[in-house]
């Protein structure tokens, strides 16, 4: 397996330009990904730390003035999962609010970092998976100065359905994808946000 910048300047250099390799990516990913589609080579049978995942969010929850958006079919890095009382929240990385250049910044640091472990993974996508174990520390040295911390949130685990486990080899298509199901925000504003939060 090749480490995630040889990938990215493979899938580059077969690209007229950005833009018409984000246009083919989302129209790739969609296909692929979405509740129709078949999704990836791994099946989904339960959340693991440092897989990366797609899933309908059927929360009831509107956005508001306490809650400014709603992330309906989100694109995520899974850390852990905790149970608050009756219910079990997923803390995740929400890749869609990041800044494409952060994501794949993101992205790179963890695939090069765990490239052993990923590259083990990857020959047996249905069988011994083994657990990134991203815990708040480890995260918090790997991914200094990218400004992570703001895309972490929580899902409940009951609203999360349709989920599609995202191949090795698509994470770094992930850096170019520009649509999302957003909802509450304009994603430039929630990029804006981001970075603005990088100074302080």
């Amino acid at each position: 397996m090749k480490t995630f910048i040889e990938q990215i300047a493979e899938i580059r250099e077969n690209s007229q330009s950005v833009s018409s390799l984000s246009s083919e990516i989302n129209k790739y990913i969609t296909e692929k990904y979405s509740p129709r589609g078949n999704g990836g080579s791994e099946d989904f049978k339960s959340f693991l730390s440092g897989k990366i995942y797609f899933a309908e969010n059927c929360t009831p929850t509107k956005s508001s003035d306490s809650v400014k958006y709603i992330n309906r079919y989100p694109m995520f890095l899974f850390i852990s999962e905790e149970k608050i009382g009756n219910e079990t929240i997923c803390k995740v990385i929400d890749l869609n609010v990041i800044p494409p250049d952060y994501r794949g910044e993101i992205l790179t640091k963890i695939f090069d970092f765990y490239f052993q472990k990923i590259s083990e993974n990857s020959k047996t996508p249905n069988s011994n998976q083994q657990s990134l174990n991203l815990d708040g520390k480890s995260l918090q040295i790997l991914l200094a100065g990218t400004g992570y911390k703001t895309s972490v949130t929580g899902f409940k685990r009951q609203y999360l359905s349709n989920v599609r486990v995202v191949d090795y080899t698509d994470w770094v298509r992930l850096p170019y994808i520009s649509i999302s199901s957003i909802q509450g925000l304009p994603i430039e504003q929630i990029y804006t946000s981001y970075r603005s939060k990088l100074k302080e």
